[in-house]
């Protein structure tokens, strides 16, 4: 892309003006999303799956004033790298580099000070609080008096996740030097209070706005169609936090000294993908779609016909038609169950009970919903796909919405746009 060719060549060389023009011309206005009166606040919002997501969410017949644009965040990790003199993440390494952090903190304020004075923004939305490209545009946002909100979309986790979480926090003494944090649920609320990343009286609870969506399919009748959001291997797991620090770094920590790095879900994975080719070939009128991330393994020419593959998007829209839903540690079964859609989780390593554990949401579902060995998976999923779905019929537990998303109400998409109204106002004018 041309944007990754001039970024360089404009932080080299100090050409502020036009690296700012630059952005200002890329900025994509969320068109569904306008306001049905005249302008009176704008606000950027770094792209990020999901997030705009819970953006979109914001009822669009009560936004009154508000110009929201969406900005690729891969401009500012095009600035990181380009201060750094660095090509890649995988050559970053920022400890006791303090001048080049200071240099690349003062270049983001000269470019928040010349698009204040070309183009207004009364605040920036983000959804990411360690994202390295990000953390130090908090702290110029702050120094500048421009609202950074951040709306902390990492509720749904496990509680291996939350320990490794926790402690990072707290040994790495990171801390969020924006103006305000949105978070789904006070599950997430109580955890962060634990650590020092954050001044209290920044958080708050609003909920998961884009399971509106969700709620919406309720009384839409679903097709003969399956949905299976495929396993990744290490979903719930604590493994993202060890290939971030390091072993080493979790060495105090209790829980860790009894963690297995090596386990994985891909048994489970491989088992559900054999059922559901078994059940697929003797069910050909049954449409399988199966959703794959980033680094789940899947071969298409092994698969039968009616099973079908898609890679790209989040793959939310794909529970209106479908029946069943099968996945593990997602935030895909939650808004399963915000659908009432008929659940079905593969417990294969637990064959006679749900026992709690600690790398597993606790999502409190009957015992219909959870396939014990692959045999009761398999009639489990016949059985689920013979039953006629009932608009009115509530088929699932709401527990987990409330626990991990905090919307069991519906009304997550007005405090979130409260919440932003209420945190933003006029930047001050820049000399």
């Amino acid at each position: 892309k041309i944007t990754n060719i001039l970024i360089p060549f404009l932080v080299k060389y100090k050409m502020v003006n036009s690296l700012c023009f630059l952005i200002i011309l890329s900025l994509k206005r969320l068109s569904d999303l306008k306001p049905y009166n005249k302008v009176k606040y704008k606000i950027l919002v770094l792209t990020k799956i999901g997030g705009i997501d819970d953006i979109m969410s914001i009822p669009k017949n009560k936004n009154k004033d508000i110009l929201f644009l969406e900005v690729n965040r891969s401009i500012f990790k095009k600035i990181y790298f380009s201060i750094y003199q660095i090509k890649n993440k995988k050559k970053l390494d920022t400890r006791g580099n303090e001048f080049l952090k200071k240099k690349y903190l003062n270049f983001l304020m000269k470019i928040l000070i010349k698009i204040n004075k070309i183009y207004k923004i009364d605040g920036i939305i983000g959804f990411n609080y360690v994202y390295f490209a990000e953390k130090d545009l908090h702290t110029a946002c702050t120094k500048l008096k421009i609202p950074f909100l951040l709306l902390y979309k990492e509720g749904v986790s496990t509680d291996t996740e939350l320990k490794y979480l926790e402690y990072s926090l707290r040994k790495s003494k990171i801390k969020f030097e924006g103006s305000k944090i949105a978070v789904y649920s006070n599950y997430t609320k109580k955890l962060l209070y634990q650590t020092n990343f954050f001044d209290k009286n920044k958080i708050e609870v609003v909920g998961c706005s884009r399971l509106g969506r969700s709620f919406s399919y309720k009384n839409k009748i679903p097709k003969k169609q399956i949905v299976y959001y495929a396993i990744q291997n290490d979903r719930g797991l604590a493994h993202r936090f060890l290939k971030s620090f390091g072993n080493k770094f979790f060495k105090d920590l209790e829980y860790h000294k009894h963690y297995n790095a090596k386990y994985n879900w891909n048994d489970m994975h491989t088992k559900v993908l054999k059922i559901l080719k078994k059940f697929a070939i003797n069910n050909p009128e049954i449409k399988i779609i199966i959703k794959v991330k980033t680094g789940v393994s899947m071969r298409s020419h092994s698969l039968p016909e009616n099973i079908k593959l898609l890679y790209y998007g989040t793959g939310h829209h794909l529970l209106e038609t479908s029946k069943v839903v099968i996945g593990w540690n997602t935030t895909a079964i939650l808004e399963g169950i915000a659908a009432n859609r008929f659940i079905l989780l593969p417990y294969f390593h637990k064959k006679l009970k749900k026992e709690e554990n600690g790398s597993e949401l606790s999502l409190k579902l009957k015992n219909k919903n959870y396939g014990y060995s692959e045999n009761d998976f398999y009639k489990k999923l016949d059985s689920f796909m013979k039953k006629k779905y009932i608009k009115n019929e509530i088929n699932n537990n709401l527990y987990s919405l409330e626990h991990y998303l905090g919307n069991k109400d519906n009304k997550a998409n007005f405090r979130l746009l409260s919440f932003i109204k209420k945190n933003i106002k006029k930047p001050l004018t820049f000399n």
